[in-house]
């Protein structure tokens, strides 16, 4: 370990992520350990990366990091579990939802995963546009071990956001190679020109009206209104972002009785902007979490069964 370990006090509502529980945490740059109830993740700038190491400790979490800066383990924590957002207020909208009533007491504590930076989130985005979760791991895993994109501390080798610059020397014909579409990989290139030039991770995006921090990362090449609110959602951290987009949305809405399939995408806004004021984000993690699980619950089962983490 870097120094002594630190510990930090999660707020009442929060949970620690299980191994197997669906969409806790993404498992991009996730590692739950072997050896116990341990967790570990990739941080830092993609220059730096660097790895949190995370474990229940009584009421508090205990936290170790590669790097010799406890406060920035602290802050990681803090960051990546969101304790931030007073998860209360959201639970008090889905307790008069009949879409979401009750994941507050059967997901109790989940919060939304953090990723290390806003580059992180719409690398990802854009390798998962349009193809199913499995297929996006398969890529992201491939992308990962052609650009060498691991972090490694003691025994433990995690991976990490893969550098501007080793997507940029791959070039197209590279990422092509991999599997990734053309527009995928004209779109990766071009989102590693523009992080090479200047971070994408701005506080502006953070606060303010919505609409013009969507508008500003849909500008960028390849990035369309999907992957700028996952974005947003992911390596923001903003409470206000519905994915209304969003296939498994759409199939929850649908499946819980709220909107039909077919219906327009506004509709589904419209049903998260009443619903759930300044809280879409939480509403889309919970529709997710609450699709996830149900499509796993094993036949005559009263409750939810985990399986394999999906890719993010």
């Amino acid at each position: 370990m870097a120094g002594a370990s630190v510990y930090v006090t999660p707020p009442a509502l929060a949970r620690f992520p299980e191994h197997g529980d669906p969409l806790e945490y993404s498992s991009r740059s996730l590692l739950f350990a072997q050896d116990g109830d341990r967790v570990l993740r990739a941080w830092g700038r993609p220059a730096r990366p660097w790895v949190i190491a995370v474990e229940p400790a009584g009421e508090r979490w205990k936290v170790d990091g590669s790097i010799d800066d406890p406060p920035a383990w602290r802050r990681a924590v803090r960051t990546l579990f969101s304790f931030h957002h007073p998860l209360e207020r959201f639970y008090a909208l889905v307790r008069s939802d009949p879409v979401l009533r009750g994941t507050e007491r059967r997901f109790r504590g989940l919060r939304l995963p953090r990723d290390a930076s806003v580059y992180e989130s719409l690398l990802h985005s854009i390798v998962s546009q349009q193809i199913s979760l499995a297929a996006a791991e398969s890529l992201r895993r491939r992308l990962h071990d052609r650009t060498e994109a691991y972090v490694r501390w003691g025994r433990w080798e995690l991976p990490c956001v893969p550098l501007p610059s080793r997507v940029r020397s791959l070039g197209e014909p590279g990422l092509v190679a991999l599997g990734l579409s053309r527009a995928k990989a004209r779109a990766l290139v071009a989102l590693a020109e523009r992080e090479r030039r200047a971070s994408l991770d701005d506080p502006s995006l953070a606060v303010g009206p919505l609409p013009p921090a969507v508008q500003r990362l849909d500008g960028l090449f390849g990035v369309g209104r999907w992957t700028a609110e996952n974005a947003l959602l992911r390596g923001v951290g903003r409470r206000d972002v519905f994915v209304a987009g969003d296939v498994g949305v759409r199939v929850a809405l649908a499946r819980y009785g709220s909107i039909p399939r077919e219906a327009p995408e506004a509709d589904a806004r419209a049903w998260a902007l009443s619903r759930y004021p300044t809280w879409g984000s939480y509403a889309t993690l919970y529709l997710w979490r609450r699709l996830t699980s149900d499509r796993r619950r094993p036949a005559g089962s009263g409750g939810a069964r985990c399986a394999a983490l999906p890719a993010g």
